[in-house]
């Protein structure tokens, strides 16, 4: 099957699928306006499809999923008919203002909102700042901590690394695209700790 292209609307952007074997590759890119958290839905007879939320990557929106075919089918969404970004949390007056982040980095305000777990987004949610950036199909989280001070986030403290960006003390989270922890990766693949 060649490419699907599907244009998307406020942002503006682009959503690519591709069928390799029995999987459909899913990306999406959209302009990054400033004015929220967008959610990305594929749209098919009469379903949609969540597929994630849209990520801060080198000054756009962007996302990655794979998804067996055969489950888009099931669900009536193969060949997708159309995709949907959705504000789902607009920023407050509070965004665009403060320090520039370090390069590579996104800023991020509010980090409960990128939880994919309640527990999470209620340890998160007093949190007032931190960094994101890009990860294959997930996201980094790297919050302000210097070691002797409160720890955020404690029920990922074993998810953890402690480092240093800019000079300023962080720990560092990795998550999958659906805000869930995970750990991070050694080059060559292996995950850390095993």
């Amino acid at each position: 099957m060649e490419e699907i292209r599907i244009g998307l609307k406020k942002p503006d952007g682009m959503v690519r699928i591709r069928e390799e074997g029995l999987q459909a590759v899913i990306s999406a890119r959209a302009a990054d306006d400033g004015a929220g958290l967008y959610k990305l839905h594929l749209l098919g007879k009469g379903d949609s499809l969540l597929l994630g939320t849209l990520i801060p990557e080198n000054g756009a929106l962007c996302l990655r999923r794979t998804i067996p075919v055969d489950q888009l089918r099931r669900r009536g969404l193969w060949p997708p008919s159309g995709a949907e970004v959705r504000l789902a949390y607009a920023f407050g007056r509070e965004r665009g203002g403060g320090e520039r982040p370090p390069q590579g980095w996104t800023r991020e305000d509010h980090p409960a909102r990128l939880m994919g777990e309640r527990l999470l987004r209620e340890c998160a949610a007093p949190l007032k700042g931190g960094l994101t950036r890009r990860e294959g199909e997930g996201f980094v989280l790297a919050l302000p901590w210097e070691p002797g001070g409160p720890f955020p986030m404690t029920p990922l403290f074993c998810f953890a690394s402690a480092e240093r960006v800019e000079g300023r003390g962080y720990a560092v989270f990795h998550f999958t695209g659906k805000g869930c922890p995970r750990l991070p990766e050694k080059p060559g693949g292996e995950k850390k700790g095993r």
